[in-house]
């Protein structure tokens, strides 16, 4: 067993809880999983998540800031609109970046630019407290689950399946309280 990955998952799952719970500590968990996976991506040759994995350093530390601002984080909802007007640039990213990869030694360079465009979007969405992030997750996770498979790394790929349940769960918490929210 790898230390350097089990290390990566045991932080990656102490964020995921953390978070969950609107517990603004949950961000240092992150930045520091992050921080190792910059490390692995990159020897993995999966550059895109190399990248993905510094963006989520920088906004775990936007996060841990927007997050402190306040004693109470206060839930919000998107529209359809409004995601799909963010949607659709970062689909068009994810596709561009692709392209981009494929002309290089990178690993399954479409999966993993969508997965790294819509997870900085997803990471945005809950540095912000938009409930819907917990949805992107959900589909991210399960595709990140077969990306790091491929790259032969189990228990990354459990962290992703125990994330992807997280997720949901994380969705459950949060509806809850923004429903409690809307009452008061």
């Amino acid at each position: 067993m790898d230390v350097t990955e089990l290390s990566a998952v045991i932080l990656g799952l102490a964020y995921l809880i953390l978070i969950s719970f609107s517990q603004r500590i949950a961000w240092i968990f992150g930045i520091l999983s992050s921080a190792i996976y910059v490390y692995m991506a990159f020897i993995g040759a999966i550059y895109l998540q190399a990248g993905l994995q510094f963006v989520y350093v920088v906004l775990g530390v936007f996060g841990f800031i927007n997050w402190g601002k306040s004693a109470e984080t206060k839930l919000k909802m998107w529209s359809l609109q409004k995601h799909l007007l963010v949607g659709i640039p970062t689909l068009l990213l994810a596709l561009t970046l692709g392209f981009i990869f494929s002309k290089t030694n990178q690993k399954l360079p479409y999966l993993d630019a969508f997965i790294s465009a819509f997870a900085i979007l997803a990471t945005f969405l809950t540095t912000k407290s938009i409930l819907e992030n917990w949805l992107y997750w959900i589909v991210l996770n399960l595709l990140s689950m077969y990306l790091w498979y491929e790259q032969d790394l189990q228990l990354t790929v459990v962290l992703f399946a125990v994330n992807t349940l997280m997720a949901v769960f994380g969705f459950i918490l949060w509806r809850k309280k923004w429903k409690s929210e809307q009452t008061n």
